[in-house]
């Protein structure tokens, strides 16, 4: 129903439908877009679970269970990621920081692990701290003010006091921010092997949940059309051989490992002398506010090993070259498809609202992405500014904060380009997931012919 509202770009402020206001809409955009977690979620939602189970649901109803457990099941534990990563400190915490520490374990996960590098960060980290965490829950406050919200109010006006408190009266040694950065790798090398035995499980998960609970022992993505005497012929029945089971376990431990050897990197390259790469995990190979893992961490954490144990696990060659395809045409919507979506409609606003009110662009998409392309930058830096990356309301409220009027409408503009957005990409992958599995049907139909 949001969705179906916003794509109306001529959607009147005071109308109601069943009584959701648009007012409504747009605080509750405005709360997706308060924390990368939200966002995500909302996302993998929107363009992954949905449109897959939906176009599952014509290759009939086991192929469509699998596939609701494989992306609602993913969506879970992104939603519990703060939750993991904050039992996963606390519980490191008491092992290895001093006694005098413990009770602020969480407080201290809130520097960045590049202010943990060094003596001159930290004291970045508790300048940053005192200013922008504050400020952050107090925003979050406000937001969930709006929609009445009062017991979460509270509490992020609690947190904001406590951050405070705890950043004006904090003294950190050289010894104790060396204690503090190891807390940090193992929270998240700890968080890693809880994720990753999840989500680097879903290859041995699938195949069980086939086999002892749809009782099938065939590929499901051909039943519709190929019967079970054909599909044994086209190599699609069968048990699980032992290099399989091998690397289907393997991928529980991809991420841990994976993240451990990035940081050994890391900590072992100067930064003068690390490459484009290094360097770019250096800043973003980390939480922010402590417990919300940034974009590359998330990845490493949830679809890198889920893919290694779905590709290892398939059952034959038509769902192994299908999951090739998928993985081809659909993980890079985890990067680039809200930009193409979500990014281009903001970028239309914004350009819109710079003209109307006479302002400097970057209200609806940070400044970053509006830099012209030169010859320097490399493939990804151009595809981001040709695609860029729509701005969190935190930036949409804050540029704006001078004009109310403008603020009002840049936040409804927001609120439109998320939603239309959301919609436009959900159809996308559904179409391109009904194309992909249709690829599969014309093979399958034609090694049976020959």
């Amino acid at each position: 129903m949001f969705l179906l509202i916003a794509i109306n770009k001529d959607f009147p402020m005071s109308s109601t439908t069943k009584g959701i206001t648009w007012a409504k809409c747009r605080d509750f955009a405005s709360i997706i877009c308060s924390r990368e977690s939200t966002y995500r979620t909302m996302l993998d939602i929107t363009a992954w679970d949905l449109p897959i189970f939906i176009s599952d649901l014509f290759r009939g109803w086991k192929k469509a269970i699998e596939s609701a457990i494989e992306g609602f099941g993913g969506t879970i534990t992104i939603v519990l990621s703060p939750v993991i990563t904050s039992i996963v400190g606390k519980t490191l915490g008491k092992e290895i920081l001093p006694k005098h520490m413990q009770q602020d374990t969480i407080q201290y996960l809130k520097f960045t692990a590049e202010e943990l590098r060094s003596n001159e960060g930290i004291l970045k980290g508790i300048k940053r701290l005192s200013e922008e965490e504050p400020e952050d829950k107090r925003f979050i406050a406000s937001l969930m003010k709006r929609v009445d919200k009062t017991k979460q109010v509270e509490k992020y006006e609690k947190e904001a006091l406590e951050v405070e408190e705890f950043s004006k009266n904090v003294k950190i040694s050289d010894e104790e921010r060396s204690q503090i950065y190891k807390l940090k790798k193992a929270t998240i090398i700890g968080e890693s092997l809880i994720e990753g035995l999840w989500w680097g499980g879903f290859g041995l998960l699938i195949r069980s949940v086939r086999k002892y609970i749809l009782q099938e022992d065939r590929f499901t993505g051909t039943k519709g059309y190929v019967s079970d005497s054909e599909s044994e012929s086209l190599g699609e029945a069968g048990n699980m051989n032992l290099f399989q089971k091998i690397c289907g376990a393997g991928s529980m431990f991809v991420s841990p490992i994976t993240n451990s050897i990035l940081f050994h990197k890391i900590d072992n390259t100067p930064k003068n002398k690390s490459g484009k790469f290094l360097n770019h995990m250096r800043e973003n190979f980390d939480m922010t506010h402590g417990v919300y893992p940034k974009l590359e961490l998330l990845f490493s954490m949830t679809a890198f090993p889920k893919w290694c144990g779905l590709l290892t696990t398939t059952q034959g060659w038509y769902e192994f070259s299908e999951r090739i395809m998928k993985a081809v045409t659909l993980v890079p919507s985890w990067w680039l498809g809200h930009r193409v979506t979500n990014g281009l409609f903001a970028l239309n606003a914004d350009k819109n609202l710079a003209k109307k009110y006479n302002v400097d662009k970057g209200v609806l998409v940070e400044k970053e992405y509006l830099e012209p392309i030169t010859k320097n930058d490399n493939f990804l830096q151009k595809l981001a500014k040709r695609f860029p990356e729509p701005a969190k309301i935190h930036h949409v409220l804050k540029s704006t904060a001078h004009n109310p009027e403008l603020q009002k409408e840049a936040e409804n503009e927001h609120a439109k380009a998320l939603y239309k957005g959301f919609a436009l990409h959900s159809l996308a992958v559904c179409l391109i997931n009904m194309g992909v599995n249709q690829v599969t049907k014309i093979r399958a139909l034609h090694a049976l012919e020959k």
